[in-house]
């Protein structure tokens, strides 16, 4: 027979539900990337110890801290995608031509640039209060490229693109905040 070895300590620190997935230029600009699942947030880093041979470990700390933000984008959004990318991409709007018959379109292209400007992504999980659980990176590019998957002809599953972005320090912010920020509404204990 089973036997709890605790209870619950703040309810409200169980986080429910999906996030939103948002990019854009600055935190003022983002952009919502809308359908998606599987939406995470991983932080990792490489450990760094200095040892001695006599003393044991002398001090530890990390070096390349990093995060990834990814998903499976349900919305293939031409603008959003090159929003996402940022800029290796050139995104035009073509015009309907009457005349010729021919309708409005968009259109993505690629090839040739090499250098990223980042991205701050934020993904946003609300309860049923609407209070925000959010989670932003400060400096961010894209590390996958696409990956337009078809299913079969009569499958219940659309189009998907799993997308993938690399979070690394914004040295241009202070010492213990370059990297992210999570911010949250719902695990404040409620005043008395």
């Amino acid at each position: 027979m089973g036997r709890n070895m605790t209870t619950v300590q703040h309810a409200n620190t169980i986080r429910f539900g999906s996030a939103k997935f948002e990019v854009g230029e600055t935190e003022e600009t983002l952009v919502d990337l809308g359908a998606m699942r599987g939406i995470a947030f991983e932080e990792s880093w490489d450990e760094r110890q200095v040892t001695s041979d006599n003393a044991g470990v002398i001090s530890a700390g990390i070096s390349n801290h990093q995060v990834k933000v990814s998903g499976d984008l349900m919305e293939i959004n031409l603008k959003n995608l090159a929003l996402l990318r940022g800029g290796i991409d050139k995104y035009s709007e073509i015009p309907a031509d009457q005349q010729a018959g021919k309708k409005a379109a968009v259109k993505l292209l690629s090839g040739g640039v090499s250098t990223f400007s980042p991205r701050i992504v934020r993904i946003t999980n609300y309860n049923d209060k609407n209070e925000e659980f959010r989670i932003t990176v400060f400096k961010a590019n894209s590390a996958t490229g696409l990956n337009i998957s078809f299913p079969e002809a009569d499958g219940e599953d659309p189009v998907m693109t799993p997308i993938e972005m690399t979070g690394t320090l914004d040295t241009s912010r202070a010492i213990g905040e370059q990297l992210f920020e999570i911010y949250d509404e719902q695990g404040v204990s409620p005043a008395v």
